[in-house]
């Protein structure tokens, strides 16, 4: 494994989430939760300044780091606690545990987000998961590990596509893929380098509110069916619905998780007039 560095934060339980998250944004091999805050793990060398400066956006974190950390100590760390874990239909496990049961997606926790370990991830993959029809093709944007286009596919989906501005994200989700043997595929890019009239059963987004309302119309814009949207907290919550209300769209159901002092939130929006979707999405703008 490459040398590893890591980062102590003092953090108050209501910042936890939301520090993971950024904390995600910023390339992070792995996170563990403590009694007082993070211990948030990076590749040796990785740029120091983004990180030490969430102490300044986040009012009374601490940050203090890096310092180098063995190898073995990382490698067993970062698999504690792991385990397979059902969400809806499908199972979802880490490489180091066994299979208990099928369909499943193997997926580890790297330096994509989304392992099934978040509660967005699993609000996003239950709402998916009861969508699907048979045959339909998934569109996410913001796609990190994969873990739902590729869920989606396990269960019967055609191959979807993902979408992400990190190009280490990008090469964590074609991974997946491979090692799963499925067909998805994961572009580096914005969604609007996909050819205008490619469209989707289901296009999703899950992602913190304020990168999530930057995306709102393109969702709108590629689903012939259904929009998915989760990344947002209970106190985001009337902001989100506003922003979602359309005289084309509908609330269709809304799920909550709490998770270490904020409750995620996600919901299923469905058009009113389901369009039919485009059958290729071959015409794809983007960085390899």
């Amino acid at each position: 494994m490459q040398p590893t560095e890591r980062y102590r934060i003092a953090a108050s339980q209501d910042q936890i989430e939301r520090l993971i998250a950024e904390l995600y944004s910023l390339d992070t091999l792995g996170i563990e939760e403590t009694d007082s805050g993070l211990l948030a793990y990076f590749a040796a060398g990785s740029p120091a300044s983004p990180v030490l400066g969430l102490a300044a956006q986040f009012s009374g974190v601490v940050v203090v780091g890096p310092e180098s950390v063995p190898v073995e100590d990382w490698a067993r760390s970062w698999r504690e606690g792991l385990e397979a874990r059902r969400i809806g239909r499908l199972w979802i496990r880490p490489s180091f545990r066994e299979s208990r049961g099928v369909p499943e997606l193997v997926i580890d926790p790297e330096q994509a987000f989304g392992s099934g370990e978040h509660a967005s991830t699993r609000l996003s993959l239950r709402l998916l998961l009861a969508a699907l029809e048979p045959a339909d093709r998934v569109l996410d944007v913001g796609s990190g590990s994969g873990i739902l286009v590729l869920g989606a596919e396990c269960i019967g989906a055609r191959p979807g596509i993902g979408v992400d501005v990190d190009l280490t994200s990008c090469h964590c989700a074609r991974a997946n893929a491979r090692r799963n043997g499925l067909l998805s595929r994961f572009y580096c890019g914005r969604v609007d380098a996909l050819a205008p009239a490619v469209h989707f059963e289901i296009a999703l987004a899950n992602m913190l509110l304020p990168r999530l309302v930057g995306v709102i119309e393109a969702l709108r814009a590629r689903a012939a069916r259904t929009v998915i949207v989760a990344g947002y907290i209970e106190a985001e919550r009337e902001d989100l619905l506003a922003r979602m209300r359309h005289d084309d769209w509908r609330l269709r159901s809304e799920l909550t998780e709490a998770q270490s002092g904020d409750t995620w939130c996600a919901s299923r929006w469905d058009h009113i007039r389901p369009r039919q979707s485009s059958s290729s999405a071959s015409s794809v703008d983007s960085n390899e």
